[in-house]
């Protein structure tokens, strides 16, 4: 390969309507930076991505997430995206992390994995950080992570299983 390339990450669902047609902005989960050497960057999520289905994953650790709830992947598969994922942190008024109860009524950083679980969290502001920076804020404000709040697949992480994914 002679140029840095994109390899895209498209939503299953999207189909092309004639040979050879690119998927439109929307359809385009993300995707990762491939270099000219053939390094591999971190996956980068699409802001204009929306998902066809419910069913559809927005990004590696929803997918991950998805298919540890039906027994397809193990702990280790999700540490390994986990890793390598970035996060959004809802921020409050005074740029402080927000911290809410999860559904079983545990303290939580409300975080999420893609730009399109974030309309489901109120928030002032969004920082995001990489799984060793969220496991720092975690263990600072002593809570767990509540992943993509509201979501079909909204899961609470506990922090060490944050920081031991992180490294």
């Amino acid at each position: 390969m002679s140029d840095d390339q994109w390899m895209l990450l498209v939503d299953p669902v999207w189909q092309p309507a004639a040979e050879g047609q690119n998927p439109p902005a929307e359809a385009v989960v993300g995707g990762w930076l491939v270099a000219a050497d053939g390094a591999v960057g971190r996956f980068e999520p699409n802001p204009d991505y929306e998902p066809a289905t419910p069913e559809s994953p927005t990004d590696p650790v929803d997918a991950a997430l998805r298919l540890m709830a039906d027994g397809e992947v193990d702990a280790d598969a999700l540490f390994a995206v986990l890793r390598e994922s970035e996060f959004g942190v809802a921020l409050d008024e005074h740029h402080r992390p927000v911290v809410a109860p999860a559904p079983d009524d545990v303290l939580s950083l409300l975080v999420t994995t893609a730009p399109s679980h974030r309309g489901r969290v109120r928030a002032e502001a969004w920082q995001v950080v990489n799984a060793a920076e969220l496991a720092g804020m975690l263990a600072e404000h002593e809570v767990d992570a509540l992943v993509n709040p509201g979501a079909a697949t909204s899961t609470r992480l506990l922090a060490s299983t944050i920081a031991d994914a992180a490294g």
